[in-house]
């Protein structure tokens, strides 16, 4: 880029008051020099007596004013919008003086470079009134020299005609000017208003790029980590997987093993139900023997109860023998005593009584003999007595042992009835659990199966987990490639903030 390009970069006349002052300055300092002029050469006409001493001093007197004038203004405000008309002006009315009462071709054309200057104002109403303005003036000027018959006016006509051709086209100047400047403006004002709202457009779209961008970092942030969480998930789940396929290979041979407890299971618990089914069939037999023990030891029980009411009546003949050898006895003494009186009797009887002395004695001794024989029969009697009680309160004993053992055989009877219900329940919990274990056995087939299924499928888990391993490597590393892609664009998109703020 050149140093004019650099200069014109710059817009050192972007505000009003910056053109203001330039245009203030340009046309203080034109008319200041034409006032210099103008006085320049009024006093060399007056010294040539072109001029009079009236008008020489007045006009000078009206350039001085208007100088000082015109400077004070710019000096106290170099950017006041009406400086430069009034400087215009001032010079109008000094020139159209000047003109008309001293005037010549110098004083003729000097209105052209300020009417020129007067085109940076671009105001084609002012223009037009100094334009008119000049032109009139001229044109007096014209008819007061034709009136005065001076020469050469065929060249005076010449000038007025170049003078108004030369104010006609400061005019259109000026109006071309300020419509090409108008429409140069408002096309700047339209560019910059399309430009406004594509730079609107623009910096909402930066907003949305920055902060989508922003957001896609940060989940470019996130899915970097989160790949490499997954990546060492990844890698964690390989090596758990391979652990898995270590532990389903144990698995399958303990799941093996116990197939073959299980099939032993079967084959024991085959044999217990047939073991049930036998203990069920001898508790079934014993039940019945036990029924039959109950039944003779009902027998037995009543025909103890017989034995000993015929044992009572028994006690009593034998004590009402007993009483009978006790009347014996009695009498078997009464008549050893009689047996002994008549012996005595019969001694004091002597010979007479001899006989009945042998029969007393033969009474007698058969009375010892009854005595003694009435004495084994009582001492018997006494036994069979105590015999009798003995049995009698054996059979009692015997009674109450039948009564306990028919209680203890009754006892037996409903444990083997209850024992026959374990059984039962026993042998069909036996049958559930041999088909409980023929399901396992099925089911632990189907385990086994599904373990090499399983362990199949493991190695192609494994397998896809070391390729997804790879495949997130790679996008970790097309990841941090985004990421740097992004905050490239991020670094890019803040330029915009600038313009955002």
């Amino acid at each position: 880029m050149n140093t004019t390009n650099q200069g014109l970069k710059i817009r050192k006349y972007n505000e009003k008051s910056a053109r203001n002052k330039v245009i203030n300055w340009f046309m203080l300092l034109g008319t200041t020099i034409l006032y210099a002029l103008y006085i320049g050469v009024l006093i060399n006409g007056y010294l040539k007596h072109t001029n009079t001493l009236l008008i020489t001093i007045f006009i000078i007197a009206c350039c001085c004013l208007a100088i000082v004038i015109n400077w004070g203004v710019y000096i106290k405000d170099a950017t006041a919008d009406k400086l430069g008309w009034g400087c215009l002006t001032s010079y109008m009315v000094i020139y159209s003086f000047f003109l008309l009462f001293a005037g010549n071709s110098f004083v003729r054309i000097s209105a052209v470079p300020v009417l020129c200057a007067a085109i940076l104002f671009y105001n084609v109403k002012l223009s037009k009134i100094f334009c008119l303005w000049g032109s009139a003036v001229n044109v007096i000027y014209t008819l007061i020299l034709a009136f005065s018959k001076a020469d050469n006016m065929s060249l005076n006509y010449l000038e007025l005609v170049i003078i108004l051709l030369t104010i006609n086209t400061i005019y259109k100047c000026t109006e071309i000017g300020q419509r090409f400047t108008y429409d140069s403006l408002h096309a700047v004002k339209d560019q910059q208003e399309i430009q406004e709202a594509m730079l609107k457009d623009i910096l909402e779209i930066a907003k949305i790029v920055q902060s989508s961008t922003t957001q896609s970092n940060e989940l470019v942030i996130g899915l970097s980590e989160s790949t490499q969480i997954v990546n060492s998930a990844i890698s964690e789940i390989s090596a758990s997987t391979q652990a898995n396929a270590n532990n389903i290979q144990e698995q399958n041979i303990m799941t093996q093993s116990i197939q073959q407890s299980i099939n032993k299971t079967v084959e024991h618990s085959e044999q217990m139900v047939s073991l049930a089914n036998n203990s069920t069939d001898s508790i079934t037999d014993g039940l019945e023997i036990m029924n039959d023990l109950k039944e003779q030891s009902s027998s037995i029980a009543s025909t103890n109860s017989m034995v000993i009411h015929s044992m009572e009546k028994l006690q009593e003949k034998t004590k009402e023998v007993q009483d009978i050898t006790n009347i014996i006895f009695s009498i078997s003494s009464q008549t050893n005593l009689l047996a002994l009186n008549a012996s005595i009797e019969s001694a004091r009887a002597g010979e007479a009584g001899k006989g009945f002395a042998v029969v007393a004695d033969e009474i007698r001794q058969l009375s010892e003999q009854t005595r003694s024989s009435t004495e084994n029969i009582s001492n018997i009697i006494g036994e069979l007595n105590l015999n009798a009680q003995e049995a009698s309160e054996n059979v009692r004993e015997s009674i109450k042992s039948t009564e306990n053992q028919g209680s203890m055989i009754s006892t037996a009877s409903q444990s083997f009835e209850k024992i026959n219900d374990n059984v039962g329940v026993l042998t069909n919990n036996i049958a559930e659990i041999d088909q409980m274990l023929t399901e396992l056995a099925q089911a632990n087939n189907k385990i086994v199966d599904n373990i090499s299924q399983l362990s199949a499928t493991t190695e192609e888990i494994m397998a896809s987990s070391q390729e997804a391993a790879a495949i997130s490597e790679r996008n970790l590393q097309n990841a941090e490639s985004t990421k740097d892609n992004l905050n490239h664009v991020m670094q890019t998109t803040n330029r915009f903030d600038k313009y955002l703020q």
